[in-house]
């Protein structure tokens, strides 16, 4: 901890630097895309609250008076979003499952290789394909006007629009990654 003196002195203004100003471009583009899987993951971390409402509710209906239609689907509904859309989150925290019999054991750079692979030649790929199926799934239900098949039969367009929003975070966020796997092969940190 410094003295009194060194706290209160003034700071040379050019040695005042903001983090983003020393960033490359790619490094500025690697943390607007982190944030956006940081700020949307949170974002949906709160409809648990709407989730955990719901569903006290309905267990406070059902023991004192009739079940409501309507609770079941909201609380899948909101558990839904909550779990499609904290999906880039969990990606930029590393908290998907991983398979780490040997990996554990490798040298970051190793690591860093084989995940840059894996994301480039399977990721990728699978990502896109299943963006162009949810797209495609949710325009039809946007169409059909869709409903759920439930006893409610509240809309299931809006919900259906979450697939391919969530997806698209996610390749938003294996971007990233893949970028950061590339600096750690080439000497960087991640």
């Amino acid at each position: 901890m410094g003295t009194q003196a060194e706290i209160s002195a003034p700071v040379d203004a050019k040695a005042k630097t903001t983090p983003s100003a020393s960033l490359s471009g790619i490094d500025r583009v690697v943390n607007v895309i982190d944030q956006i899987s940081i700020w949307t993951g949170k974002a949906a971390g709160w409809l648990i609250v709407p989730l955990a409402l719901v569903l006290a509710y309905e267990v406070f209906i059902r023991k004192f008076f009739q079940p409501t239609i309507w609770a079941h689907d909201w609380a899948t509904q909101f558990y839904g979003v909550h779990f499609m859309v904290a999906g880039a989150w969990t990606l930029y925290l590393g908290k998907h499952i991983r398979t780490d019999l040997f990996y554990d054991k490798w040298s970051p750079k190793t690591q860093a290789t084989v995940d840059a692979i894996l994301y480039i030649f399977l990721f990728m790929p699978g990502m896109l394909m299943f963006l162009w199926l949810a797209t495609e799934y949710a325009s039809e239900s946007w169409e059909l006007k869709e409903r759920l098949l439930t006893p409610g039969r509240p809309p299931a367009y809006y919900y259906k629009t979450f697939l391919p929003v969530s997806v698209a975070l996610l390749i938003l966020q294996g971007v990233s990654e893949t970028i950061k796997c590339i600096k750690v092969v080439r000497g960087g940190k991640k």
